[in-house]
């Protein structure tokens, strides 16, 4: 067991969505120096805590010159957030998202050995595992259905073999998607809020199931998973429960007030090959972590839409 308390933490993609909650807590809760890295291409300056450390870094930059980072900083402990995320995006630039999301996660793990980093957790996704029916454990298939998840598949392989091949100590996390504050891409429920915030007629894809957890929620299950977790290990992280989308237009609509919420299928937006059902079993987290009481769907799409408002009715991308 490791304890991250005061320690020196480097948080890779710190100005992003989940980054900039990770910061936050790091900071606040845990009284930790931290030091963000970011390119700030989707990561944004209006998300950095203030008595964090910024350093402009991009990770499919030279590894040697993240190691002397590492070492120039003392840093402990790390946690990569960097990735290209957004799906619809992978269809078309599959290279680009290869490069990030798996050459560039070996680049990470390489410099955390050079710099006898402690421990790093290395944010993986819930897409590798392609479509499922009911819970998803750690022991199911990986069969993803898009060069994200593919790419996010060679990532938790690195982990797991590094870790055996040269003490890496690394641990993988699947993480399910999240809800909440400063959100930095056009999924789902940012387009929605942004549709609805227009009219009751919206347009939407496939009407999927999805895994929703809170933000703040799914950052401090991090920390304690990278004090607590066994390296070389893979661990899913959801709130367990979901809704379909259709459902949670009809939920964010109510939320926003309108009485009803007419729901058009969107050809575009559909998916080559979709993922029907996405939904997380916690089992192997909680063992180690104890089990959690998550934030509610309700909750955290209220304070999602409050931010939404707070902000001129608009995203910060």
């Amino acid at each position: 067991m490791r304890n991250i308390k005061n320690t020196n933490v480097c948080v890779i993609g710190g100005a992003g969505f989940l980054g900039s909650h990770l910061v936050d807590h790091l900071i606040e809760d845990r009284k930790c120096n931290v030091l963000v890295l970011d390119n700030l291409i989707t990561g944004l300056k209006e998300h950095l805590n203030p008595k964090s450390n910024f350093t402009w870094f991009d990770i499919r930059d030279d590894e040697n010159q993240l190691t002397k980072i590492f070492k120039d900083n003392n840093i402990e402990y790390v946690f990569n957030y960097a990735a290209e995320p957004y799906i619809p995006e992978c269809f078309e630039r599959p290279m680009h998202f290869f490069d990030i999301n798996a050459t560039s996660v070996l680049r990470v793990l390489n410099a955390c050995q050079k710099s006898n980093i402690k421990g790093l957790l290395q944010v993986s996704s819930a897409e590798i595992y392609g479509d499922m029916k009911g819970k998803i454990t750690e022991e199911d298939l990986v069969v993803p259905h898009s060069t994200y998840g593919v790419s996010k598949v060679a990532a938790d392989g690195l982990v797991q073999v590094r870790w055996r091949e040269k003490g890496v100590p690394a641990i993988a996390m699947r993480q399910f998607n999240c809800v909440g504050e400063r959100e930095t891409h056009a999924y789902v429920i940012p387009e929605i809020i942004s549709q609805l915030s227009i009219s009751n007629n919206i347009n939407l894809g496939n009407n999927s199931f999805r895994d929703f957890q809170y933000a703040g929620d799914a950052v401090r299950m991090a920390v304690e998973l990278l004090e607590k977790g066994e390296f070389g290990e893979v661990y899913n992280m959801g709130s367990e429960d979901g809704i379909k989308i259709y459902d949670l237009a009809k939920l964010i609509g109510k939320l926003m007030g309108h009485n009803e919420v007419i729901i058009n299928t969107d050809q575009s937006r559909v998916r080559p090959w979709e993922i029907w059902h996405l939904q997380s079993d916690n089992t192997k987290l909680y063992s180690i972590i104890g089990n959690k009481i998550p934030t509610t769907l309700e909750t955290s799409l209220t304070k999602t839409i409050n931010y939404f408002h707070k902000n001129g009715n608009k995203w910060a991308f």
